[in-house]
């Protein structure tokens, strides 16, 4: 069994939750996403980006590839993904926000539990509509408007 160095397949998003419970492995959750460095037989080495000094192996099955930019030498390559950066914020905004509407729901926080519920819900469906690619360009710049607005709304 050899590693070899990924050409394309560098960035990517756990589907699954996965416990690394193998020899070096490396424990994910849904959403955490990961650069992959090497692969064997269906498996790849990488690291989540939110902890880029633990490394380890995780099963390729678990990996949705995202397509990626790829810059710098193979030591210290940047992989930035290319996704639309309103999208992006978005949904680490609602990865973020999602921990805040937990407590609130174990709180018993109704008010605010029921309206962050509903920001969370519009945020998910205005995503998906950028997402499609059926927008006008003035749709979509009104949209990344509104999404933008609503995230700083909700920050504050």
């Amino acid at each position: 069994m050899l590693w070899t160095p990924t050409k394309t397949k560098k960035y990517g998003v756990s589907v699954y939750n996965w416990n690394g419970d193998v020899r070096f492995g490396l424990p994910l959750e849904i959403g955490d996403t990961v650069q992959i460095l090497e692969e064997c037989q269906g498996w790849y080495r990488g690291f989540a980006t939110k902890n880029r000094t633990i490394k380890g192996i995780f099963p390729g099955s678990y990996i949705h590839i995202k397509p990626c930019k790829v810059e710098g030498e193979v030591s210290f390559e940047t992989v930035t993904p290319l996704e639309d950066p309103v999208v992006r914020e978005t949904t680490l905004v609602l990865r973020e926000w999602n921990g805040i509407w937990k407590n609130l729901y174990v709180d018993r926080e109704t008010y605010k539990f029921q309206t962050v519920r509903k920001v969370m819900r519009d945020l998910v469906d205005w995503r998906r509509q950028l997402l499609t690619g059926t927008l006008t360009q003035d749709q979509m710049r009104e949209l990344k408007l509104k999404i933008t607005a609503k995230i700083d709304w909700g920050n504050r």
